[in-house]
């Protein structure tokens, strides 16, 4: 099913031919498509990086997480000490790599002067639930205990991600409360609720590159079931008490289906004494920040998102 023409009509038009090429070249929709073939399809696709030269300094690196291997990417600012931010990146828990978000960690560490350190935690179909949560918990846990060696800040840290990649911080910051010590949140366009009847899944229903039957099919390919009010650590807005989280910059797309999971984050932060900047990226659908290295609209809305994290952790 093709997306509502309605809302391709209300893309921005920066981003308007990007959306329509992927539009047009996908044959099956992805939620009746398996995580194997998922993740064949990101695999089939991949580009070999191509970074243009960024004033930082770079290094991948590996740590241990319950005795298994994982590998991280340093993204350090020329700045002494700066805060450190671990960021998870997106993929329906199923897609996505260091080099997929690339750009992004390049962004955030340019703009807003934070040490990244981006995870590249196990993804399905191999690793189903816990295995992406255990690794994000591990390494934020890492860069916890080794943020002073690494140069950065310990008095100034962060977690972030988008989608199922703010998922996972966001679930890790509700896991680590009141033994880590957070400063700030950067959650982009979050996957983090099972309300399928929010504003934004109604009228995003069919919407570009992200629909609700696919958000359905995430978070139940991720925890092998449908979720249900317990599992708070798959859908972390079924936690019932959001107290003693740090401050957040949460990013919502107008044209995507967790628009409204966004907001209801950005009340329950308020609510709980927390506060949290919403940045509204109009004319956006889910995923825009892929386009961030050659997107002047994205772009944008990616600077003014980092420089509020920049600000929460000042």
């Amino acid at each position: 099913m093709k997306p509502d023409d309605a809302l391709l009509a209300r893309l921005d038009p920066d981003i308007a031919p990007r959306v329509l090429r992927l539009v047009e070249a996908e044959t099956t929709p992805s939620h009746l498509l398996e995580p194997a073939q998922v993740r064949a399809a990101f695999l089939r696709a991949r580009q070999p990086l191509r970074r243009p030269p960024v004033p930082l300094d770079i290094e991948d690196v590996g740590i241990t997480v319950d005795g298994a291997p994982l590998a991280l990417r340093l993204y350090r600012p020329r700045r002494p000490r700066p805060p450190a931010l671990l960021y998870l990146h997106g993929g329906a828990f199923t897609n996505g790599d260091l080099d997929s978000h690339d750009a992004t960690c390049c962004l955030l560490a340019m703009e807003a002067g934070v040490m990244v350190a981006s995870v590249d935690y196990r993804v399905l179909p191999g690793h189903p639930f816990p295995a992406a949560f255990n690794d994000t918990v591990g390494a934020l846990r890492w860069l916890h205990e080794q943020a002073e060696a690494l140069g950065a800040d310990p008095a100034r840290l962060a977690v972030g991600g988008d989608s199922s990649g703010a998922n996972l911080a966001l679930a890790a910051a509700l896991e680590t409360r009141g033994r880590i010590p957070l400063r700030a949140m950067w959650l982009a366009y979050p996957i983090i609720g099972i309300d399928f009847e929010t504003p934004s899944y109604r009228e995003n229903a069919n919407a570009p590159l992200l629909t609700r039957a696919r958000c359905r099919r995430i978070l139940r390919d991720y925890l092998g079931r449908e979720p249900g009010p317990g599992d708070s650590r798959v859908a972390p807005l079924l936690a019932p008490d959001f107290t003693g989280l740090p401050p957040a910059v949460a990013v919502a797309a107008e044209l995507d289906p967790l628009r409204s999971d966004a907001e209801i984050l950005a009340d329950r932060l308020r609510a709980a004494g927390a506060a949290c900047e919403l940045v509204r990226a109009a004319g956006m659908p889910h995923g825009f920040l892929r386009w961030v290295a050659d997107s002047a609209a994205s772009r944008r809305i990616a600077v003014r998102s980092a420089q509020a994290l920049a600000a929460l952790l000042d």
